[in-house]
């Protein structure tokens, strides 16, 4: 498998059983750029709170859709940020008001900034910054005899499988 990148994109039916797939990969793809625990929950949370938004609110029941999402990490020179835009091509029902979904996004992330016209809705986050990763050494590599990718040594509490190693980041 390759290691993982800067950059991620996915489009996935806009279906609530969806919704779990997409929030386990997005958490592997910030564990393998190491990114600080709390802020990734933090990231997971808001990204997939806007994903379920587009799931139950942009597309009438029955009527097929999907929502798409891509992120990047941007690094300045100390430190890095995610800007994540979820996309769905539905249109805006505000039949619920700025409920609890939309106060958990912004709670979440530095940045959010909304745009829905007649080709659907874009919500655009940008996660508060964390410090740049060192060139560190490598993440253990997953192998046949080792799936977990932790050799014969028990995981750490805090570990998370990750294929590949951690990218070597620099500032720009």
């Amino acid at each position: 498998m390759a290691e993982p990148t800067d950059y991620y994109a996915i489009s996935f039916s806009a279906d609530p059983v969806q919704l779990v797939f997409f929030r386990h990969g997005l958490d592997r793809w910030l564990a393998g750029l190491r990114w600080p625990e709390s802020e990734r929950v933090d990231a997971v949370l808001a990204i997939a709170e806007a994903c379920g938004n587009a799931v139950e609110h942009a597309y009438p029941i029955g009527e097929p859709g999907d929502v798409e999402v891509t992120g990047r990490v941007v690094l300045g020179r100390a430190d890095r940020h995610l800007v994540v835009v979820v996309r769905d091509r539905g249109r805006w029902r505000n039949d619920s008001g700025d409920g609890y979904g939309l106060t958990t996004v912004r709670a979440c992330m530095e940045k959010v900034r909304i745009r829905h016209d007649e080709h659907g809705t874009v919500v655009t986050m940008t996660s508060r910054t964390v410090p740049l990763v060192a060139a560190a050494a490598p993440l253990p590599r997953r192998s046949a005899e080792d799936p977990e990718g932790f050799g014969s040594a028990e995981p750490p509490a805090t570990a998370h499988p990750v294929i590949g190693s951690a990218p070597r980041l620099r500032s720009v």
